[in-house]
């Protein structure tokens, strides 16, 4: 692919034939990786994108972020549009570029495509420099439009062993070929530089000559991938590669294993100032446990204490909303500045219940959002997030401090996917994290009048992580009032009253809260009948999975459990006409299971309405049943009781 070269084909085209939806679509996206020896070791990836502007809803793609890390140095950078209609070029020029720094050792460089329309094509190219050759550039072939043709070549020195981390589908071409390539090689000397020691200095260069293999992998006609609920993070499905460095073996030098095991990575960790030593070392486990001694009970156990630590440092310290497994300062500051990472809390909490003789380890883990995790290599920077196991009262608890109340044993929804590694000198192991269960009961005392007006009272409790929720909720700016934020959305003129919300201290206990409330035309008065059907605040006002097929696994963070219970009167002067019927029905392999069972007493009719979710991880040969259970679900609380007026 040629700079400013478009075929007229392509100029013209104005619907993708392989999606008609598309409302843009990558003609072409080709890099080239390679080594450079001649100021250091470094690699250099240029990169050229033409993408087809199809609808103005993609005009967004003219919006372009490319970021740097480190070191990175970016060159070469042209961007310019070209239009359908006349084919005139539009270049951006070097005012249009502008850097931020978006992360601590991370900037964006960011520019807009002008004169976007419609048919327009635009095409951006750079080359970027880059010592950090241990994780090259992972290669995405997969975006959230088509791709038409996406073509990666790399040259990988003999001298280095690299991992080829694939992610959903192979290459549609691999190809492979081994050549001698010369590297112009800086050569340097060493020179006295005063009292300070020696220096490096650069004298000269000279050739090296070397094996290299060169890749060319290819993806052809690459689909969008497109977003779906219910899942962990898309790019855990995206078509991509990623690269590793197992190991470097330069001739007449000692191997340098970068990727060792995962026993080593362990010792590594808890021998790290950052990590290990800041919850080992004496001084930082007498100063915080002196610091949380007026808290702890006097005569309690250890794990007596240990609870009481967790929840007083759930109180006591603020989550800056970023996630990390290591500390960026000692514990001892930030327990002073009572604000820091998921990883720096964990690791204030470790070193107290090491204080305590408590038997816990240190197990990270990467967050729902941040993606699944290898098991089979040992590599770090997968991790973004660490929580503790600790043994409490004969139990292994999975402890993660945050600042919401959280019962111990319940870690927040992110840290929810399905494994993490336990750190440990003798034991280092692979455990799985299984979600705790949520559940709520609620109970609707109803009445309707003779036009359909409702009245009825709410108790409802909640559990696990459905307490969770209630709490967090009340503690917005809303208050209690925003629990009555669904009835509203259902009917925006009915009216709550009587808000009554208990929270326990303990976070284990059930939260409970009700009120009363007045829901005018609940239900629909016609003749000498009135309908309705009781289950005004569903937890599936709609099926959630809408689609025939689903490509990618249904993933939910954790079981839940609801269960709801109408008792109705009948209005004065009617009688029930007509009654929906029970229902039962399961999900293979006991996944789940929904029960519907309306009954009749003198003067009311009851209504209990269960379902519950035991599974949480469906795969795609799954999800039509998934689908079609929701679906009876939602047919069900749909129907409606009938009362006739008596004659």
């Amino acid at each position: 692919m040629k700079w400013g070269q478009v075929d007229l084909e392509e100029l013209n085209m104005t619907t993708c034939l392989e999606d008609t939806t598309a409302a843009a679509v990558i003609l072409g996206d080709y890099a080239t990786l390679k080594f450079d020896f001649g100021q250091g070791t470094r690699y250099i990836f240029e990169h050229h994108r033409r993408i087809k502007i199809l609808d103005k809803s993609a005009f967004n793609y003219g919006d372009v972020q490319l970021y740097l890390y480190g070191d990175d140095q970016i060159s070469g950078l042209k961007a310019q549009t070209i239009s359908r209609g006349s084919g005139q070029t539009f270049r951006l020029k070097g005012r249009d570029f502008y850097e931020e720094e978006v992360a601590d050792e991370v900037k964006a460089l960011k520019f807009t495509f002008p004169n976007l329309e419609e048919g327009a094509v635009i095409e951006y190219t750079y080359t970027i420099t880059s010592d950090r050759i241990v994780q090259l550039r992972s290669w995405y072939y997969q975006h959230d439009i088509p791709v038409r043709w996406s073509e990666l070549h790399i040259d990988i020195p003999v001298w280095f062993e690299y991992l080829f981390l694939t992610n959903g589908r192979s290459p549609d071409i691999n190809e492979q070929e081994r050549l001698t390539q010369n590297f112009r090689v800086v050569q340097y000397k060493t020179k006295q530089a005063g009292m300070s020691g020696t220096v490096k200095q650069a004298s000269g260069t000279t050739t090296m000559s070397g094996e290299v293999t060169r890749y060319r992998l290819v993806m052809e006609n690459v689909p969008a991938l497109k977003e779906e609920a219910f899942i962990t993070t898309m790019d855990d499905y995206r078509a991509s590669l990623r690269f590793q460095l197992q190991a470097v073996r330069f001739p007449n030098q000692p191997v340098d294993q970068i990727l060792s095991s995962w026993p080593d990575v362990s010792k590594r960790l808890l021998t790290s100032t950052s990590f290990g030593l800041q919850f080992e070392k004496k001084r930082n486990q007498k100063e915080l446990l002196e610091a949380l001694a007026p808290y702890l009970p006097e005569q309690g156990t250890p794990s007596e204490k240990a609870l009481a630590a967790y929840y007083y440092l759930q109180d006591a310290l603020e989550w800056d909303g970023s996630y990390w497994y290591n500390a960026e300062e000692s514990v001892l500051e930030c327990f002073d500045r009572k604000r820091g990472s998921s990883g720096e809390l964990n690791l204030i909490l470790m070193t107290v219940l090491k204080a305590l003789d408590v038997e816990c380890y240190p197990v990270l883990l990467s967050t729902r959002s941040h993606g699944k995790m290898l098991q089979l290599y040992p590599i770090v920077r997968q991790f973004n997030h660490m929580v503790t196991v600790a043994r409490i009262n004969d139990q292994l608890l999975i402890l993660d401090l945050s600042d919401d109340e959280r019962p111990a044993g319940v870690p927040r929804k992110a840290s929810l996917n399905k494994v993490g590694w336990l750190v440990s000198e003798t034991n280092p192991q692979w455990i799985n994290i299984a979600p705790p269960g949520a559940s709520t009961a609620r109970m609707f005392q109803m009445s309707l009048s003779e036009n359909g007006d409702l009245s009825y009272q709410l108790q409802t409790k909640s559990e696990g992580y459905h307490a969770v929720d209630i709490r967090d909720l009340v503690s917005g700016a809303e208050g209690e009032q925003a629990l009555a934020k669904e009835l509203q959305k259902h009917f925006p003129e009915s009216q709550a009253e009587g808000m009554q919300v208990a929270l326990p201290d303990n976070p284990v206990d059930a939260v409970k809260w009700g009120y009363t409330a007045q829901v005018p035309g609940a239900a629909q008065a016609f003749n000498d009948f009135i309908y309705f059907s009781p289950c005004i605040l569903p937890y599936f006002e709609e099926n959630p999975f809408q689609k025939a097929e689903r490509s990618y696994p249904v993933d939910l963070a954790h079981p839940f459990d609801v269960r709801d219970v109408f008792i109705v009167e009948i209005p004065e002067g009617y009688v029930l006409e007509e009654m929906p019927e029970s229902a039962s029905f399961a999900l293979p392999g006991k996944a789940g299971r929904f029960e519907f069972t309306p009954t009749e007493t003198t003067g009311k009719v009851n209504l209990v309405y269960s379902l519950r979710l035991d599974k949480t991880h469906f795969e795609p040969e799954e999800y039509l049943a998934l689908k079609q259970f929701l679906d009876l679900v939602i047919e069900k609380q749909g129907e409606q009781f009938v009362f006739r007026k008596k004659t």
